[in-house]
């Protein structure tokens, strides 16, 4: 366990199993009625380049969070992905390390959300 300098409460790892791709994808296409499309051609997308045979996730309600260990702590090294329906726009939050905010956070317009996710892989080197 590590100590957070902060609160001097010990830090537990949160470790959340990954999800399939498969299994992502389908959730998004059935669960949600066709709704989340956007989040469809995201995942769709991660799986034909190759990505999904490094990066490792899992869905929590209408968000995906991406990491690259396999055994995933949602707020260290781990994006959140999320396509608003209301606003129309993507939200990205990347959690560097626990107890702190987000890192790095963004909002995009639905059309660039791809470009974007593919460019945040490469300013983070993953």
């Amino acid at each position: 366990m590590i100590k957070d300098i902060n609160t001097k409460r010990p830090y537990r790892f949160y470790s959340t199993q990954p999800q399939s791709w498969e299994f992502i994808e389908r959730r998004f296409e059935q669960d949600f009625g066709g709704l989340y499309t956007r989040m469809g051609a995201l995942i769709q997308h991660i799986r034909q380049v190759g990505l999904s045979d490094r990066l490792f996730a899992y869905s929590s309600m209408d968000k995906l969070v991406v990491s690259n260990d396999e055994l995933i702590d949602p707020y260290k090294e781990a994006l959140h992905v999320h396509f608003d329906l209301f606003s129309g726009k993507w939200h990205f939050s990347y959690f560097a390390v626990p107890f702190k905010p987000a890192e790095f956070e963004r909002y995009y317009p639905a059309e660039v959300g791809i470009e974007k996710f593919d460019q945040f892989l490469k300013m983070i080197r993953w």
